[in-house]
């Protein structure tokens, strides 16, 4: 297996162990569309955001466009 199948394997597990984590929270204290769209500081939906942000910014980085 080469380093970027490894790399890409391993930030697809980190996704689903978030995703899971996600899931647990939401069946636990329920779903709540205010929080998820503004979080208060140091919620879990905030940083359940920003590690998505950065796993998705790993497996697919944004276009830059040649001028």
């Amino acid at each position: 297996m080469d380093a970027v199948s490894k790399e890409s394997n391993e930030l697809s597990a980190k996704r689903i162990a978030l995703q899971k984590t996600f899931t647990a929270y939401n069946e636990t204290n329920g779903f709540s569309y205010e929080e998820w769209v503004n979080p208060p500081a140091g919620h879990f939906y905030e940083s359940y955001k920003n590690e998505l942000d950065a796993i998705n910014h790993q497996m697919a980085p944004p276009l830059q466009y040649q001028s």
